[in-house]
């Protein structure tokens, strides 16, 4: 089948489209910017890709082309071809003998077997940083495709120290060669403390701190933003990314912030962090909870809960799959209390005394909505609601639209998704508000800390829930 180069341009430009809904904007914009269709033909389509853009950065989005190319109409089995030819990945040297996170026993390198791909459960929310984490894991250090760095970010307890654990473990069953190190920013800290501290009386504690962290293959970084604040600190993980990015080996950061959103970063930081692929990992929907329930009740073949129990546990707890896991945990422990007599556990037992303490805790935390930051920022600012929600770019109108998405991502536990629907906005433009009103609270600026600091009292918190 062959179609002119109109309607191949047609194709790529609606799968485009669609793109934007999954990765947002920002992101098709970035990889894709300048990409046209040419051809299709013998079940391929052609795509042209500029000269300042590799081929090889879109490999990892193959997936996402794919399932965009399906919704848009494309035939059956279409791939994509692009046109340009990415320069041949560079190697990643190879591992000397000894060293860190060598074997693949239990602990080595600091990763938890148990935490793998295999029992990570995908869904909405998390479907960019999953499929990003398994294409490092199978190419790390690839510069061609720019993932390298990866930054994954997002709120406590949703899944980014599992994808961590996840991508070494897969490296290391792909390539038991592969040194892979696993550590946290506290470890970092507590050892770039003592490195010091001994570092008066021999060089040799320096040595082996700069050994550790500059020749992994892979080096995985759990909650980065602790380093904020921390110049010395902060200085030693700077040489440590630029040893480790020379040398083509893979690093990968998670926090529970973007890299701009974290304070006293210093810029140099900031900018390499955001030099690979950022993603964001957002809270589990209704039905990604109820596949973890099913996924994590496997490990208890001696307990039987019904469908009513497990519906009423996603829905009552949706802060965190850690919160989920517990009240799991908790209601699987009170089932065995009664062997034999599944008719014990019951959603009033569970509702008030059970899993009362869960219950508690997500009521506070999902206290606050979307609806009741923007009724907040409407009679705060004095604009309407229509104004607040309409197409208006002025100003006096974009200002407070901005400041409630920010509040509603700091304040509330909806996904940026969610909040993008309640402010009829997308994305990346939820990204791009919550990160310029960020910035203007990190240097001080006074309109913006006035109006943080009031709104903030009027919905019964404090500025410091705003950090």
């Amino acid at each position: 089948m062959t179609t002119d180069t109109a309607q191949a341009a047609t194709l790529w430009g609606q799968a485009l489209d669609e793109l934007k809904e999954v990765l947002s904007e920002v992101t098709v914009l970035r990889y894709f910017g300048g990409t046209e269709g040419v051809s299709l033909e013998g079940g391929a389509l052609t795509v042209s890709v500029p000269e300042d853009k590799d081929a090889g950065q879109l490999a990892p989005f193959e997936t996402f082309v794919g399932n965009a190319l399906g919704k848009v109409g494309a035939p059956a089995g279409t791939r994509v071809v692009y046109r340009r030819v990415a320069p041949a990945p560079k190697a990643v040297p190879a591992p000397r003998g000894g060293g860190v996170g060598e074997g693949r026993g239990a602990g080595g390198g600091g990763l938890l077997p148990h935490l793998t791909f295999a029992n990570f459960v995908e869904g909405p929310g998390n479907q960019f940083p999953l499929v990003m984490a398994r294409y490092v894991a199978q190419h790390p250090g690839d510069e061609a495709s720019r993932t390298n760095p990866l930054f994954m970010h997002g709120p406590t307890g949703v899944g980014k120290t599992h994808l961590l654990h996840a991508i070494g473990n897969m490296a290391r069953e792909l390539n038991p060669n592969l040194r892979v190190l696993y550590t946290t920013s506290e470890q970092l800290m507590n050892e770039y403390m003592h490195q010091w501290a001994v570092g008066s009386q021999s060089d040799n504690a320096k040595e082996a701190f700069r050994e550790k962290y500059r020749t992994p293959d892979i080096l995985l970084v759990d909650d980065i933003q602790y380093m904020a604040g921390k110049a010395g600190l902060q200085t030693e993980f700077f040489n440590i990314f630029n040893a480790l990015k020379d040398a083509h080996r893979q690093i990968v950061m998670t926090s529970d912030r973007a890299p701009t959103e974290i304070p006293d970063l210093v810029d140099r930081l900031v900018s390499r962090f955001q030099s690979g692929i950022t993603a964001d990992v957002d809270i589990p929907a209704y039905e990604t909870r109820m596949n973890i329930l099913l996924l994590k009740l496997r490990a208890y073949p001696d307990v039987a809960l019904g469908q009513d129990i497990l519906e009423f546990i996603a829905k009552r707890v949706s802060s965190s799959v850690r919160a989920l896991e517990g009240a799991l945990s908790t209601t699987v422990n009170y089932a065995r209390l009664f062997p034999g007599n599944p008719g014990a556990v019951t959603l009033e037992v569970l509702e008030k005394s059970v899993l009362r303490g869960y219950i508690q805790d997500e009521e506070t935390f999902v206290r606050l909505t979307c609806s009741d930051i923007q009724k907040a920022v409407c009679d705060y600012f004095g604009v309407s609601m229509e104004e607040l929600l309409g197409k208006s770019r002025e100003k006096k109108i974009a200002t407070p639209r901005q400041i409630g998405v920010f509040l509603c991502r700091k304040l509330t536990p909806s996904s940026t998704t969610e909040i993008g629907r309640a402010f009829n906005r997308n994305h990346a433009t939820i990204l791009y508000s919550s990160s310029t009103v960020q910035d203007l609270y990190k240097k001080g600026d006074h309109e913006t800390a006035t109006a943080l600091k009031a709104l903030a009292e009027r919905l019964g918190r404090t500025t410091g829930d705003l950090n």
